[in-house]
C-alpha cells in the first residue's frame, strides 16, 4: 500500500519541503486559523493527491493520513500545500501564483501581497484577486487586525 507509486511521490515532495523557506505563509496562516471549528487537518490535504480519487473518508485514506501524520509535521503538510495549490489561472503554488499575480519573486512581495495568497489558500476561486479584488483585500485587512492582535501591535 506504502509503495504505490503516488503514494512514494507524495512523501517525496513532502520531503523536499524542509527545503523551503514559508516560514510567514505558515505561521500567518496557523494564526488566523487556530480557532476555525471544523477544519481538516493539514496532514489530510497531501492525501487528495493520492489516487484512485474517489477514497473520500474511507479506510484507505485514513490510513495513508496516519502514515503522513506519523512521518511529517503539520508545518510540512502546510507548506505542500502551499506549494501545490491551484492558484487558477495554470499557476501551481505559490512559487508561481507570485509570479503571476504580482510579476514578482516570493522573496520580493511585501506583507500585503503575502497575505493575498494566505487568503487564497482557502478557496482561490472565492478570492481570486484578479475578479474579485475587493473581497480579498476585505479578508487581508481582516487577517491584518488578527496578526496585529496576536503580536500586540
Amino acid at each position: 500500500m506504502f509503495k504505490n507509486e503516488e503514494f512514494v511521490y507524495l512523501t517525496t515532495k513532502l520531503k523536499e519541503t524542509e527545503k523551503e523557506d514559508l516560514k510567514f505563509f505558515v505561521e500567518t496562516y496557523k494564526k488566523v486559523n487556530e480557532k476555525r471549528k471544523n477544519r481538516r487537518c493539514e496532514c489530510e490535504v497531501p492525501t487528495t493527491y493520492i489516487g484512485p480519487y474517489r477514497h473520500g473518508r474511507s479506510i484507505t485514506k485514513m490510513i495513508y493520513v496516519l502514515k503522513i501524520e506519523r512521518e511529517f509535521s503539520k508545518d510540512e503538510c502546510l507548506k505542500f500545500q502551499f506549494l501545490n495549490e491551484d492558484y487558477l489561472f495554470r499557476n501551481k503554488g505559490i512559487k508561481d501564483a507570485a509570479k503571476f499575480y504580482f510579476k514578482k519573486d516570493l522573496e520580493e512581495l511585501n506583507e500585503e501581497e503575502k497575505l493575498v495568497l494566505v487568503v487564497m489558500l482557502d478557496n482561490p476561486s472565492l478570492y481570486n484577486p484578479i475578479r474579485r479584488k475587493e473581497k480579498v483585500m476585505n479578508k487581508v485587512r481582516m487577517y491584518k487586525e488578527i496578526i496585529n492582535k496576536k503580536t500586540g501591535s
